[in-house]
């Protein structure tokens, strides 16, 4: 029998665990996108404010420094002139060095926001005033047009993750599509060699990799093409897929290698018993009269059924093993044919 000349060998491909994996063709998914574009977002945001804030206090620093100085300078400039008159003399520093405040005290005088440098010769009387702070001030005063900027740059960036989002979300709805259209028979809307590659491997990989594999081949077919066209064929298969997508069950896997012939994936299938009555009923509903216009089609056909891990641990090797036993069925039309393990 042809060993499935119209479906090219090919190794299953890793499906995506979830939405947070990158998809067969590297894409990123749209929830992996927006996170990482939030984080990125953040960290700049954390990186901005962290060299504004950084800037902020150098300036007020020297600005503090230098005031600081100019007082020491005009202590020594003033005192001789001012002597017997504390209250004269921070008046005088106040106007003509530009001392924000400035008043002669002791420690206990500062207030929050206050500095102080000694009086030349004492140590208990402090000159004292509240130091101008230029880049907070500066700030400050920036802060309206600040926050307008950032919040169009906020909208802009939200506008572009959102476009990006959206792209996103429509490459995987297309990478989901391609691959659905990849893995299904365009004829009878079934499964094909490509979807049969996968379903394998995932369901050896899983749970207790007991998996039966039912190989089925019409018998009669190459009449029902050669008597009604191809026409009347493709309407057969169809109408078979469509007897056996009625019973399998949630988990099983059912598709259309080719030509006439299909395979029945069913994880944990049970005693092989349950498979012989499983067989038994494909038979009875694949052989059901096919009536097409004025006419009326009857098929038949074989089944062979191997068993993971009993007659094999792969894919291949167990199409094999399912195969043979297909042959031993159409030999001895018996219907369907069990694996002899090797």
């Amino acid at each position: 029998m042809d060993n499935f000349l119209a479906a090219p060998q090919t190794t299953a491909m890793a499906v995506p665990k979830s939405k947070w994996h990158r998809g067969a063709d590297g894409l990123p998914s749209a929830r992996r996108l927006v996170v990482f574009s939030s984080i990125a977002l953040v960290v700049l945001a954390i990186s901005v404010l962290g060299a504004v804030g950084y800037a902020v206090w150098q300036i007020d620093d020297a600005a503090v420094g230098a005031e600081m100085a100019r007082a020491r300078v005009a202590l020594d400039a003033t005192t001789v002139d001012t002597a017997g008159s504390e209250t004269k003399l921070a008046g005088v520093l106040a106007n003509t060095y530009a001392l924000t405040g400035a008043h002669v005290g002791s420690g206990a005088d500062l207030t929050q926001g206050e500095i102080a440098v000694p009086l030349p010769g004492q140590t208990e009387r402090l000159l004292i005033w509240t130091p101008r702070r230029f880049g907070s001030e500066l700030f400050a005063h920036l802060a309206p047009i600040r926050g307008a900027t950032s919040l169009v740059f906020l909208l802009g960036i939200g506008f572009l993750m959102r476009r990006l989002y959206l792209l996103a979300r429509e490459l995987e709805a297309r990478r989901h599509a391609a691959q659905a259209l990849a893995a299904r028979d365009t004829l009878t809307g079934l499964g094909n060699r490509f979807a049969f590659d996968q379903g394998m491997a995932r369901m050896l990989a899983e749970g207790s990799g007991e998996v039966a594999v039912l190989y089925l081949d019409l018998d009669g077919f190459k009449q029902v093409n050669d008597t009604f066209g191809h026409g009347a064929g493709d309407d057969v298969l169809r109408t078979v897929g469509q007897r056996l997508n009625t019973l399998t069950q949630a988990e099983d896997l059912l598709v259309r290698l080719g030509g006439d012939e299909f395979v029945l994936l069913r994880p944990s299938p049970g005693p092989r018993d349950d498979l012989a009555r499983l067989a038994v009923l494909i038979e009875q509903t694949v052989t059901e009269p096919v009536v097409l216009g004025a006419h009326t089609i009857l098929i038949g056909v074989s089944i062979g059924i191997a068993v993971a891990p009993v007659d094999g641990t792969s894919g291949s090797v167990l199409l094999e093993a399912a195969d043979a036993a297909l042959y031993r069925a159409k030999r001895d039309r018996s219907g369907f044919a069990m694996a002899v393990a090797a």
